[in-house]
C-alpha cells in the first residue's frame, strides 16, 4: 500500500519514516554508514531524517525538497511505499503530486504547534482527493516531556479543526519520532497510553484494498530474448494466465500469455504488484496503455473535473495532463465555479490573486484519456495539471 507522509515544514515526517526503515531492518548498512558520514562532516548528531532527504541541499538546510518513495518491509512481511511529501509552503506542488498517488495518510503533527496554516493545507487536500484512510501523528511528545496532558490538549484543538472540514482521521497516536517511541511499540516512557503504536496502526490497514476490476498501468515496453513484455504496476484487482482483458485507447481485446515477475513466470498475479505482460498481440502496447478486464476505464478526449489549484488557470488556457503513466497536452474548455477552502465562492478575477482554491473544469485532451471516475480510492481517477512545466493543480474526474 502507498502511504504518504504530509504536515509542515519541521513537524518530523522524515524523521518519522527514516526511524521506521532503520528499526524495521528495511535500509543496506551503506545507506546508515552513508548518513554518519555526512553528519559527521555537518558537525551534527545521527538524523533519521537524512535516510529520506538524500540531496545534499535537504540535509544541509535540513527540509525536503523533492517527493521520496521507499519500500517498507515490516517485521510480519507486509510491505508499505512510503512517499515524503515535503511541508514547506513554496514546495506545495510537489506535496500534490505525491499525494496524489496515495491510498492512505500520515498526517503528522507538531504536538506543541499542531495546527499550523500548512498542516490545515495538507489536511484540506487529503480530504479533496479522498483520502479517508488517515492516520493523525502527534510528534515530539518528548519535547512536552511525555505527559499525558499535552497529547489530550492537542487532540482536542484537532478534533474539533477536522469536525469543521467534514474529515475524521481513523487513529491519533502520541509519537516521538526522534526517540522511536510508539512506532514499532508502544513507547514505556508513556504508562498512561493504552492505545496502538504507528506499525500496528499501519497493520489494521493491510488487505483492505478493494476487490475491484484488474487494471494495468503500461510503464514501459521490454524486449527480452526476443519476446515484447509490457511493464509496470497492477493498480486494481488480480490477474490469471489465459485471462480476457482490453487494451485501452486501441479498445482491443487479447489474451495474456505470460505473467513475469522476477525473471519467473507466474500463474495468476494481483494489486500492488508490479509485473510484466506478455499478451497473444502486442502489437498497439505503449507507453501509458491500461489493459483491464472490465469496461469500466473510459476512453475520454473532455472530461468533468474538480481540481485544486496553486495557480490560476483560464478557459482557453493550454495544459499538460499526467494520470498514471498517461501523458496528453489539453486546454482548460470551461470554468464553472470556484471556490476557497472553507467554500467561500470566488469569481475568476478574485481566484488569480488568490494561492489556492478549488474549481470545476472541463478540460480537453490532444488525443484519448484513459479515465474512472474517481470514487475515493481509484488512481484513474486522479491527474495531475502542468502548466509551463510546472505542476499548477491536481484533480479528480467527476
Amino acid at each position: 500500500m502507498k502511504v504518504v507522509v504530509v504536515g509542515a515544514v519541521d513537524s518530523g515526517k522524515s524523521t518519522l519514516i527514516g526511524r521506521l526503515l532503520y528499526e524495521s531492518g528495511s535500509l543496506h548498512h551503506g545507506v546508515t554508514k552513508d548518513v554518519e558520514n555526512s553528519c559527521r562532516r555537518l558537525g551534527r548528531d545521527f538524523e533519521f531524517a537524512y535516510l529520506l532527504d538524500s540531496f545534499e541541499e535537504e540535509r544541509r538546510d535540513q527540509l525536503t525538497i523533492d517527493t521520496t518513495q521507499v519500500c517498507c518491509k515490516i517485521r510480519n512481511g507486509k510491505k508499505f511505499i512510503f512517499i515524503d511529501a515535503p511541508g514547506h509552503r513554496v514546495l506545495i506542488k510537489n506535496m500534490l503530486c505525491g499525494a496524489s498517488y496515495a491510498d492512505i495518510a500520515i498526517l503528522v503533527m507538531d504536538i506543541l504547534n499542531p495546527l499550523e496554516e500548512q498542516t490545515k493545507l495538507h489536511a484540506l487536500i487529503l480530504k479533496f482527493l479522498g483520502i479517508q484512510s488517515i492516520i493523525l501523528v502527534l510528534n515530539k511528545i518528548d519535547k512536552a516531556s511525555f505527559k499525558e496532558s499535552a497529547f489530550l490538549e492537542s487532540k482536542k484543538s484537532t478534533d474539533a479543526f477536522f469536525q469543521r472540514i467534514g474529515l475524521e482521521p481513523e487513529y491519533c497516536l502520541p509519537v516521538s519520532a526522534k526517540e522511536g517511541c510508539n512506532l514499532m511499540d508502544r513507547g514505556k516512557e508513556m504508562p498512561w497510553y493504552q492505545g496502538i503504536s504507528l506499525l500496528e496502526a499501519l497493520n489494521m490497514y493491510s488487505g483492505r484494498l478493494p476487490d475491484t476490476h484488474f487494471c494495468f498501468s503500461t510503464q514501459d515496453i521490454y524486449s527480452i530474448g526476443g519476446q515484447t513484455i509490457a511493464v509496470g504496476p497492477i493498480i486494481s484487482g488480480r490477474i490469471t494466465k489465459g485471462d480476457t482483458v482490453n487494451i485501452l485507447p486501441s479498445n482491443r481485446k487479447s489474451k495474456i500469455k505470460i505473467i513475469r515477475s522476477f525473471n519467473k513466470n507466474k500463474s495468476k498475479a494481483a494489486v500492488p504488484e508490479s509485473v510484466g505482460l506478455v499478451l497473444d498481440n502486442m502489437e498497439s502496447i505503449s507507453r501509458g496503455c491500461i489493459i483491464s478486464n472490465s469496461d469500466i476505464p473510459k476512453i475520454a478526449e473532455e472530461i468533468k473535473s474538480k481540481v485544486f489549484c496553486l495557480t490560476s488557470l483560464n478557459e482557453g488556457q493550454k495544459i499538460k495532463l499526467r494520470c498514471l503513466n498517461q501523458e496528453v497536452s489539453g486546454c482548460v474548455k470551461k470554468i464553472k465555479r470556484i471556490w476557497e477552502s472553507y467554500g467561500k465562492q470566488y469569481d475568476t478575477e478574485t481566484a488569480k490573486k488568490t494561492d489556492a482554491y478549488f474549481a470545476e473544469v472541463s478540460i480537453t485532451s490532444d488525443k484519448p484519456l484513459i479515465t474512472e471516475q474517481f470514487t475515493g480510492s481509484n488512481s484513474l481517477g486522479r491527474f495531475v495539471i502542468e502548466k509551463d512545466n510546472e505542476i499548477c493543480a491536481v484533480g479528480i474526474i467527476c
